[in-house]
């Protein structure tokens, strides 16, 4: 009986030594997911101050730790985002959907967090095919759903 208590004992150990050993083997990098309540909330936001002339303030819509802002125009390519980034972009959507993007970037020029554009307005006044807004001035006007700095 010890014997085969022994034997199942080892045979488990195995057994889950092999599966940890695929999942740490199989693993990639982990990939960087699209804030769908930034991009609803700025998206919104637009929506509700196009008519007005309004602003909107990026740095009330996310409150959370971040020094740059890049606004990627549609259509830029992972080679061109790449090369701005000086690192591979392991984002998940974003350039693949064809819609303006904005990535939030820390001291260091890590990303952050970044969302999408889902509106029909469109950026403008900024340098194409991606604009550095550092974040003291990442404050947007909004008029007939045009998309411009404020500054």
């Amino acid at each position: 009986m010890t014997r085969a208590l022994i034997a199942v004992g080892a045979a488990l150990a195995l057994l889950v030594g092999g599966l940890v050993l695929v999942v740490v083997l199989t693993s990639g990098k982990d990939k960087i997911q699209v804030d769908n309540a930034l991009s609803e909330d700025f998206t919104r936001e637009v929506q509700l101050s196009q008519g007005q002339g309004a602003t909107v303030d990026l740095r009330e819509l996310a409150p959370f730790d971040w020094t740059r802002a890049l606004v990627v125009a549609p259509g830029t390519s992972h080679a061109t985002l790449e090369q701005r980034l000086g690192y591979r972009w392991e984002g998940l959507q974003g350039l693949e959907a064809g819609r303006a993007m904005v990535i939030l970037l820390d001291s260091g020029g890590k990303v952050v967090r970044f969302f999408e554009y889902r509106g029909a307005g469109r950026f403008e006044g900024f340098a194409t095919p991606i604009a550095d807004v550092p974040r003291d001035r990442a404050v947007f006007r909004v008029s007939d759903l045009v998309i411009k700095p404020k500054g």
